[in-house]
């Protein structure tokens, strides 16, 4: 029997939580105008982890904004940007 990756249910998570990780980056950049430096969206299972540096907290609460706007409130959303 061969096997065909495209049937494995773990890679296809695992797509999925890549492809929304880029999405909501995308969105953060545009949102933000490119003020979050470092940037990096970590997505797992029921949560997103927001990863980055920021010279304003203004900036760090659109990254956060941004995120709401493209996901559901069942997600657990971290905010570690850093502001320094």
């Amino acid at each position: 029997m061969m096997y065909n990756a495209g049937m494995d249910p773990q890679i296809g998570r695992r797509e999925s939580r890549d492809n929304l990780a880029e999405q909501i980056e995308g969105h953060i950049e545009r949102k933000a105008c490119g003020r979050i430096r470092d940037l990096h969206v970590v997505c797992s299972g029921e949560s997103i982890i927001l990863q980055g540096r920021s010279r304003t907290y203004h900036a760090k609460q659109l990254a956060q904004q941004a995120v709401l706007d493209l996901t559901d409130s069942g997600r657990l959303l971290t905010n570690q940007i850093v502001v320094c």
